[in-house]
């Protein structure tokens, strides 16, 4: 613990002397030879008979110490926050610069996501982007505001130079996240990858064994295909049921709201995260601590028979 304002001491330590000086300047005894013979045979006071005085001392210094402004430098809490983990992993293949309703493939997608994204905010949302590799462009966040703003500036201009859809590669980078975020501390009752694609793997990794991990580490996966030629991506879509999540063919915008919105139906859930406070503040304990040695002390005073004693 470390204190943040200790300028107050010395105010404070002047201002307690100069009050104890006072308290026993005006205190008045009568002298008398006697006196010494009689404490000798009465005896001294009784202990418990200084308790006020020590309650009043004690509640002073804690009211000092939370003038000082203590905090905890370092504070590890573990949160309980609604909703999920949600990778969206996105194809930034030139492909999807083509068209779809009134836009592009991508403007698209885009705008249904962004919608989903505003929908969730209890989830925690990350981003993964691929062509020939794949890229996590913002981890699972509560940022939603810099999520969007990533999701923003990507476009197939972003990967310009591969041009390969690489499925696997993205399912392979989202699916490492988790494991990461897990070694991390935090423990997701629910995690979900949400897949965007308009063609077939051609490079990469395999997207049904990188499925069979999702599926042995309890992610549900959704795949949406945007505009998908037919019978493009059938082994995946097929496969995609068994992680529990399901396959969406999008042939216009209006397909992709609908999708988007079935899944947010779908999922629901909690997960626990911890979460590192800097200089957190502790004066209220000081604080509490006062008011009850006060209490005590008003407790005390309403006892008849020990305010005769005293």
């Amino acid at each position: 613990m470390t204190f943040q304002h200790l300028q107050w001491i010395y105010a404070a330590i002047p201002l307690l002397l100069i009050a104890v000086i006072v308290r026993y300047w005006r205190r008045h005894y009568w002298g008398h030879s006697l006196v010494p013979h009689l404490r000798d045979e009465v005896g001294r006071p009784n202990p418990i008979l200084r308790m006020p005085l020590i309650l009043e001392a004690a509640a002073v210094g804690f009211l000092l110490i939370a003038l000082l402004g203590p905090v905890y430098p370092f504070v590890l809490n573990r949160i309980e926050r609604g909703g999920l983990q949600i990778m969206i992993v996105l194809d930034l293949s030139q492909s999807m610069e083509e068209s779809l309703g009134k836009g592009t493939r991508m403007e698209a997608v885009k705008a249904s996501t962004t919608e989903f994204i505003k929908r969730r905010p209890d989830d925690a949302i990350g981003l993964v982007v691929f062509s020939n590799n794949s890229y996590l462009v913002s981890p699972a966040t509560f940022d939603h505001e810099s999520l969007l703003l990533y999701l923003k500036r990507v476009s197939t201009q972003t990967l310009v130079n591969e041009g390969y859809t690489a499925i696997g590669e993205g399912l392979a980078t989202a699916q490492d996240f988790f494991v990461f975020s897990r070694e991390r501390g935090r423990r997701a009752r629910g995690q979900v990858i949400v897949l965007f694609s308009d063609g077939e793997n051609n490079y990469g990794r395999d997207p049904l064994k990188e499925l069979e991990k999702a599926r042995q580490e309890s992610t549900r996966v959704y795949f949406i295909g945007v505009a998908l030629q037919r019978g493009a991506s059938q082994e995946i879509a097929h496969e995609i049921p068994t992680t529990g999540g399901k396959f969406f063919d999008a042939r216009n915008p209006s397909h992709l709201v609908a999708a988007l919105d079935e899944i947010n139906t779908i999922e629901k859930g909690h997960f626990y995260t911890l979460q590192l406070t800097r200089q957190e503040p502790a004066y209220f304990v000081f604080v509490l601590l006062a008011f009850a040695a006060l209490a005590l002390r008003m407790i005390l005073n309403a006892i008849p028979h020990f305010v005769e004693l005293s």
